[in-house]
């Protein structure tokens, strides 16, 4: 009985001998690779989108709901989207539109701009390349905005823009503090 004792008892060790080796083997393949740096290569970034250079409106009719306008990064004139981004794979989506943008009625512009046609006598700023056939929105005069050819916005449009954002606020708040005056009241 003894030989058959020492049979399984080696037999047991051996097994378990092997079963630490197979464990150990796979771990340890996994630790050296822990930490390691990849030999791949970060992806390079893709090149900086900009849309095709133009000279008149014309020029960017192929591209549906975009405008040859000036680029705000680099200033040359380029068919760019309603919101003065490049065309993504030659698509604008529909957007209300900035200045100097192509139009066929006030909805399209954004709040100051009305779509009108340009005045043919203006001489400064932007180049007087567009017809006077074309309609675009504009700053609206008659509401107190005007054209700051240096910096391709209307002025008063950031007086505006904040008038109409505390006239929101106090619109959201004052409701909740008249009620709960008047609450304490009845």
């Amino acid at each position: 009985m003894q030989p058959l004792k020492r049979f399984t008892q080696c037999g047991s060790l051996t097994m378990l001998f092997g079963v630490f080796i197979i464990l150990f083997g796979v771990s340890s393949t996994a630790l050296t690779t822990f930490g390691k740096s990849s030999n791949v290569p970060p992806p390079t970034p893709g090149p900086v989108v900009k849309g095709r250079e133009c000279t008149t409106h014309e020029e960017c009719a192929a591209i549906e709901n975009s405008s040859c306008v000036r680029d705000p990064d680099d200033y040359k004139m380029r068919c760019l989207c309603g919101n003065d981004n490049p065309p993504n794979n030659g698509l604008c989506p529909d957007v209300v539109k900035g200045l100097r943008h192509r139009c066929s009625g006030n909805y399209e512009c954004e709040d100051g701009l009305i779509c009108t046609y340009e005045n043919t006598n203006r001489t400064i700023g932007v180049a007087k390349f567009m017809s006077s056939k074309t309609k675009l929105c504009l700053c609206d005069n008659e509401r107190g905005y005007f054209e700051d050819v240096h910096r391709d916005i209307c002025s008063g449009a950031v007086m505006q823009a904040l008038g109409d954002l505390v006239l929101s606020m106090l619109t959201s708040l004052l409701p909740p503090i008249v009620y709960s005056c008047l609450k304490n009241h009845f």
